[in-house]
């Protein structure tokens, strides 16, 4: 990363200029205290002011940062000027330039495998497979990269914790159990059942499965008619996002000729613990 420096660069701006800290606040129409706290680096201009001081001094926002305009040869800075310059970082709009950013990229070094180029995440899926690993992109908005050495640090230990949770997702029943709850937060019983119209007993059998596996958690409801409100243990809640997503990717993957290619010893889990 080059060094960022946003109170040198705006005072020598301003000192160019031959204006006051006063003469700019008014021209930004900001306060006079905020540009003194830019100079003196105790904050820095929002993402919404920082284009209107760059118009006004007549230089990008690259400039602003870092005293020039930079060329893009590094990936990472590139994507963490155009996410930063959202307004809102936490924003829906936010999100999709990062989606954006990433299929492009990962478009990029699977050789332009697919053609369209006005999308954020492809509706075809795309997949990589060398020696560094194996990524995998699908046109539904998943997004997964592997590499080896992710799978250097895997020991059996990973089929202990894995076992008991696989065992009770096993049954389909209590996937889309599992399912079900994800996509509401405390849902109820009759919400569940509603939803897969399963039978009073086989969701009973299911749920009781899943509480004594502590993927999910049974709580009295605030609310006496609803009795009580499943949701997923925390933590076990982004597992199963991404496990789910990865079974969808994988449906959805073979059903375009979208398979994983890697060969024989591809993976290095260590079997020496």
């Amino acid at each position: 990363m080059k060094d960022i420096n946003i109170a040198k660069n705006i005072i020598a701006l301003r000192k160019n200029k031959g204006i006051t800290q006063e003469q700019l606040a008014e021209a930004l129409n900001i306060s006079a205290q905020a540009v003194s706290k830019w100079e003196t680096g105790a904050c820095q201009p929002d993402t919404l002011t920082l284009p209107l001081i760059a118009e006004y001094f007549n230089v990008s926002i690259d400039y602003l940062y870092y005293g020039k305009d930079i060329t893009y040869d590094d990936v990472y800075e590139k994507v963490f000027e155009k996410v930063r310059n959202v307004p809102n970082q936490m924003s829906k709009e936010a999100y999709e330039d990062v989606v954006k950013i990433f299929g492009h990229a990962h478009h990029g070094i699977s050789w332009g495998n697919l053609k369209s180029r006005d999308t954020a995440i492809y509706n075809e899926p795309a997949h990589i497979s060398n020696e560094n690993g194996v990524s995998l992109l699908s046109g539904k908005g998943y997004g997964a990269i592997l590499t080896r050495a992710f799978f250097e640090s895997i020991t059996p230990d990973t089929a202990d914790l894995g076992a008991d949770l696989l065992a009770a997702l096993a049954v389909k029943d209590n996937l889309l159990v599992c399912m079900a709850i994800i996509s509401m937060s405390d849902i109820s019983f009759g919400e569940v059942q509603v939803k897969l119209n399963l039978s009073e007993e086989k969701l009973r059998i299911a749920l009781d499965t899943l509480i004594a596996a502590k993927i999910v958690i049974e709580k009295e409801s605030k609310h006496k008619s609803l009795g009580f409100t499943y949701e997923i243990n925390s933590m076990y809640h982004s597992c199963l996002c991404i496990l789910i997503a990865t079974i969808e990717m994988l449906r959805y993957g073979l059903s375009n000729g979208v398979t994983c290619c890697m060969g024989f010893g591809d993976y290095p889990i260590r079997f020496d613990k």
